[in-house]
This record gives structure tokens, C-alpha cells and sequence, in this order.
């Protein structure tokens, strides 16, 4: 077996794995952590799926985020990790899915992940190619070693789907630049969300959806202003808002409703399914720099993205042009956005006032409209 050095700088390593590959019946793949990451990763199963549609392409994720894959036709398994239950709870769930994964004999798995628990899943498995970048902690690990990814695409302004897109690229096969299936959603999350809008007297296709929240407080439009674009949504247009959030966001809810002036619906009970349901049927969805910004566009919808901290070029909307990117042009973008070492309080995102906000989604609709 050809070595990691010598698949790391050898020129002719991409016709080598992929001779390899070609041989292989399975291929595990591990992408761990986040609901945008998550969905980024699509068009590499499905560009995968395009090279070798007998080949099953199985996935090791967290459970939260199994609606991601469970139904897409590019993905044969899913191995869910149980999250958030308890240290015991998901130790347990890791050394039975490992011990399951080890018995499985993976001939091939492909790291996208790169932490030290996606590295013991990749040595545990026992396969004999074991692909991660070059850069990943533990590279002993892997034998099989990627070049960095601005190095395969000769740049450096990569999307995250192209960073995940990289062995494709490497490999000399078809780089997709769209979803070709998306987000497939469940048809039972579907018919509950359908109930629940006969039970508030909405329409499917005529209502705003705002998630007001985001993992970062850089990323976090204030809740007054996402209250009051609901409110300016509602007067302009006469068609209801839902805002929604995570079962762990109630609070940021609650402060929206007491700032808006307009009745609006409020749903932090949903579960991962029922939200891309919502998404699905919506008119334009607003949101911040988030998982759910990404799960509409892979849903092919409107969005308007409210932008803080984080790297335009890495994290906009992915696949569609139809999304309007609202961003103050500060100089200090992007940042790692755990604080703001420039201005004591996110300017970049808090600069960015309703009006700019309500301007980009008359532009969507007035394209909607066209179209």
C-alpha cells in the first residue's frame, strides 16, 4: 500500500486512488458537527453518486441531522451518533456504532470532518484506504493524504462546498455547481406541517419565514429588527410571517414577539423534518448566516441572508442565484466571530438596519414577480 508521503506529493496519486477507488464495493464517509456542514456535503454525494452509481455510499453523522441524508437517493446508510443525551448516553452510542462500523469492513473511508472523534471512527474502521486531508490532526491516521485545498482548485476564495468538493476535483471527475436533489423532505413532516396551516389559516407558498437566531452573537441580527421586518413583511405585502427557532431558542422568540406590533406566528417546537417542510413552502425565507440559510437554499428557495462576521466567499448561499447577501463591508471581515477584538460589539452585523433588510426581499419579489 502506497504510503502517505508518496500520496501526498507523487503526481500521479489522483489516477492511482482512483483506480482504487473504482475497485471499491462501499465507501464511509464521516461528517460530523452542524447542520450547514451537513448539507454542504450533498453535492459530493451526489457528484460521487455520478461517477459510480453502484457504488454505496454510506454516512457517520450525528443523529440530529439524519433528515439530511436519510432520504437522499445518493446515500445507501446512515450510522447516527447519539448527541445530547448525556456523556454516558453518547459514549455508549460511539463505542456500539464503532464496534458495528468495525464488523461492517469498510474497504474505503473518506474523512470530512478532521477532529480526533472522526479520526478514531477512520483508524477503528480497519479500512484500507483511509482518505483525509494532509493538514488533519492525527494524519498518521489516514494513508492516504489530500493536498490542501486551495492547492487542488489553484485558489484560495473557496467555497465550503469546494473544500468538501476537493477529492472530486483532485480525482479529475465532473465538479457539480448546483444541487441536483437538495434536501428531500419527508412526506409525513410534510403533511403535519400542512395541518398545522389549515389550523392557522395559512396558505403554503404565501407566507415569510424569518429565523431570527444564529450560533454566534456576530451572527445575530438584533430582535427588534427582525420583529419590525416581520412587521414592515406583514403591512407592505398583507401575507403572514412565521418566525421560527430551536427548541433552545424559545427565549429569542419571546423577545421578538414583545418588540413586533403585528400579530405573527412563532414555532420552536419543530423537529429538523418538519422545519425543512416549512422552508419548503414558503414564500422568501430570512434568516442569518446559519444551518437553516443553507437548508433553503438547498431547498431551492428566496433567501435573504443577513450577514455578520463570518466569510462570504465560504458560507454564502450555495448553488442558487436566488438569494440577496446583506452585509455592512467592514474592513475586518470575516473574523473568527467568537468576539469582536475591533469594536467591543459586532458592527458588522449590527450596522445593518431594516431598511436594507426590507429592500432585499422587494428585489426577490419583484424577480419572483418577473418570473
Amino acid at each position: 500500500m502506497t504510503g502517505p508521503a508518496s500520496e501526498q506529493h507523487d503526481s500521479s496519486a489522483p489516477e492511482s486512488l482512483r483506480r482504487r477507488l473504482e475497485k471499491v464495493d462501499r465507501l464511509l464517509l464521516i461528517r460530523l458537527r452542524s447542520l450547514g456542514d451537513s448539507i454542504l456535503t450533498l453535492p459530493l454525494l451526489e457528484a460521487l453518486h455520478d461517477w459510480r452509481p453502484g457504488l454505496k455510499l454510506d454516512m457517520l453523522i450525528e443523529s440530529t441531522f439524519a433528515p439530511v441524508f436519510t432520504r437522499h437517493p445518493a446515500v445507501h446508510e446512515v450510522w447516527a451518533l447519539e448527541e445530547g443525551r448525556g456523556k454516558v448516553a453518547a459514549e455508549l452510542s460511539r463505542a456500539a456504532t464503532l464496534l458495528r462500523i468495525f464488523r461492517r469492513r469498510y474497504p474505503a473511508v473518506l474523512n470530512l470532518h478532521g477532529g480526533p472523534t472522526s479520526a478514531l471512527f477512520t483508524a477503528a474502521s480497519g479500512a484500507r484506504l483511509r482518505i483525509g486531508q494532509g493538514t488533519f490532526r492525527q494524519a498518521r491516521l489516514y494513508n492516504v493524504h489530500l493536498p490542501p485545498s486551495s492547492e487542488i482548485w489553484g485558489r484560495s476564495d473557496l467555497h465550503t462546498v469546494e473544500h468538501q468538493l476537493s477529492l472530486i476535483r483532485w480525482l479529475g471527475l465532473p465538479v457539480p455547481t448546483a444541487f441536483r436533489h437538495g434536501l428531500r423532505v419527508g412526506a409525513e413532516a410534510r403533511s403535519r406541517i400542512h395541518a398545522r396551516f389549515q389550523q392557522a389559516g395559512i396558505m403554503p407558498g404565501s407566507y415569510f419565514h424569518l429565523q431570527p437566531t444564529a450560533t454566534l452573537n456576530t451572527k445575530q441580527w438584533p430582535e427588534g429588527r427582525f420583529a419590525r421586518l416581520g412587521d414592515m413583511l406583514t403591512e407592505e405585502t398583507g401575507l403572514p410571517v412565521v418566525f421560527t427557532a430551536g427548541s433552545n431558542e424559545t427565549q429569542t422568540l419571546v423577545n421578538v414577539g414583545q418588540s413586533a406590533r403585528r400579530k405573527h406566528y412563532y414555532w420552536a417546537d419543530l423537529s429538523l423534518d418538519e422545519l425543512f417542510a416549512l422552508i419548503e413552502a414558503c414564500r422568501v425565507f430570512v434568516a442569518n448566516d446559519s444551518g437553516p440559510t443553507h437548508s433553503a437554499a438547498a431547498l431551492r428557495k428566496p433567501v435573504v441572508a443577513i450577514w455578520g462576521s463570518s466569510n462570504p466567499a465560504a458560507w454564502r448561499p450555495w448553488g442558487t442565484e436566488d438569494y440577496e447577501l446583506v452585509r455592512s463591508d467592514l474592513p475586518c471581515i470575516p473574523c473568527p466571530g467568537y468576539r469582536c477584538a475591533v469594536y467591543g460589539e459586532p458592527r458588522c452585523v449590527l450596522d445593518i438596519t431594516v431598511e436594507q433588510v426590507m429592500d432585499a426581499c422587494r428585489r426577490l419579489l419583484g424577480r419572483r414577480r418577473q418570473d
